[in-house]
């Protein structure tokens, strides 16, 4: 009997294995009550097959960056102050191009209307928004080198939020990717209001949320990762997903580290693109601090099955 067991354990313990690497999906294997998680990825190698192209799950819009001018009917360039979305830079479409089949977003030490910096961020908004499905984004971020030490400031990202005029974070916010300071640590967040739709337009004083922080290979800022969810909120769940490997999974059942149960709005989620420069969670940059800095995109990818 013992010996029947210890196989039973192996197996299954096989089993749990297989289904963080592998990928998992909405059918109920995955354990949703995780709290906020810390994952070392740092002997990953970069993803060879997009987790938006696996699983019977088929591409139904994305852009590959080809050619030589941004497809303004997907995207639309933010321009000016947006605090969200470039914090202590100003948005201009020069910093905004294609170039070597990439997107480039371009960060610059450059004084304009007031700001000391300016940035780059296109959104889908009003464009393209989805309720479920794979949202895949491979690129290389920001503000490393080898010799480290010359991104303070730097926060490049990729996030969604609802296409509606609801205040934040009523309907949530899903941030697939932030970096800060050029750290090597991605994280993945899934910010909701607790208190909605009791007590709306909460703001902070409302604001939950789940994450995970991933440490990344030190090659980072060379190499292209690909950063994606998987989300369903009809059906109530999300996955946070780093070159195929599954980080955290959530549920309405799932808890923040205040006891509180994550909430899926009703509102479709639109895609944001952007590198800011300071704000609260980076702080300043510094002297050592290299600019220009490049994001570059090398792929979007939305695919539902």
């Amino acid at each position: 009997l013992e010996s029947v067991l210890t196989l039973i354990s192996k197996m299954a313990a096989c089993l749990l294995s297989l289904s963080v690497t592998m990928g998992i999906t909405s059918s109920g294997s995955t354990n949703f009550d995780s709290p906020d998680v810390n994952i070392d990825l740092s002997n990953i190698q970069p993803s060879t097959v997009s987790f938006c192209d696996q699983d019977g799950y088929k591409q139904v819009w994305g852009d590959e960056f080809e050619g030589t001018e941004l497809n303004q009917s997907k995207w639309q360039i933010t321009l000016g102050s947006d605090g969200g979305q470039l914090r202590n830079a100003w948005g201009t479409a020069d910093n905004v191009y294609i170039k070597n089949g990439n997107l480039v977003l371009r960060s610059q030490s450059q004084k304009m209307n007031g700001f000391n910096f300016t940035s780059g961020a296109v959104t889908s908004k009003d464009k393209a928004y989805w309720s479920k499905g794979r949202v895949c984004v491979s690129a290389i971020l920001p503000g490393g080198s080898s010799a480290g030490g010359v991104g303070k400031g730097i926060w490049p990202a990729h996030w969604m939020m609802p296409n509606d005029k609801s205040c934040w974070p009523d309907h949530g916010e899903i941030d697939i990717m932030e970096m800060i300071n050029a750290d090597g640590y991605s994280h993945g967040t899934y910010h909701w209001d607790k208190d909605y739709p009791t007590k709306p337009c909460q703001g902070q004083n409302g604001n939950s949320a789940i994450s995970a922080e991933i440490k990344l290979p030190e090659s980072w800022y060379s190499t292209y990762h690909e950063f994606a969810v998987e989300f369903d909120l009809e059906k109530q769940y999300l996955h946070f997903v780093v070159d195929n490997q599954v980080i955290i999974s959530m549920n309405e059942t799932s808890k923040d580290r205040n006891g509180d149960h994550a909430q899926f709005g009703p509102s479709p989620f639109y895609l944001i693109l952007n590198t800011a420069v300071e704000g609260p969670w980076p702080g300043p940059v510094n002297a050592s601090t290299h600019f220009p800095a490049y994001h570059n995109i090398d792929y979007v990818r939305v695919s539902q099955l």
